[in-house]
């Protein structure tokens, strides 16, 4: 049975996909590889999977302000998450969004969700995020 959730939306557009659920935070500058979109980070639960045409479900990214660029490059070369889901958006990595819709006219939705509506996200479930807000999951 599917549940419909609130999100904000940070970042626009909608998108489906399964869901790659971790209570880890993940830093794109040196935790994705920009080559062929695998999270790369030894340290990371996720280590070896591909995000391309997943929900990466994150609790907050972290690192440094080079992960706009990461992500903006695996935008360009078709690799992105179809979407992220997290509890707290972090600035940098909303950016390399926003710039792909400007330059490539794509990008990767962000949406936020509290705290409770994360934790009861499974690897695997898959998502739907909607374009103003809203996410799905069955």
């Amino acid at each position: 049975m599917a549940r419909e959730l609130e999100s904000k939306m940070i970042v626009e557009g909608s998108a489906s996909g399964k869901a790659l659920a971790s209570r880890k935070p993940l830093s794109f500058w040196g935790g994705v590889n920009a080559v062929n979109g695998t999270i790369h980070d030894v340290h990371h639960d996720l280590t070896g999977v591909s995000l391309t045409g997943n929900v990466l479900c994150i609790p907050y990214a972290k690192g440094s302000c080079s992960g706009s660029g990461i992500m903006l490059e695996i935008i360009r070369a078709k690799l992105a998450p179809a979407a992220i889901i997290c509890i707290e958006a972090e600035p940098v990595l909303s950016l390399g969004s926003v710039m792909g819709w400007m330059l490539y006219n794509r990008g990767v939705p962000i949406h936020t969700v509290s705290k409770e509506v994360f934790e009861s996200i499974k690897d695997g479930d898959i998502i739907t995020v909607k374009d103003g807000g809203g996410i799905t999951i069955s």
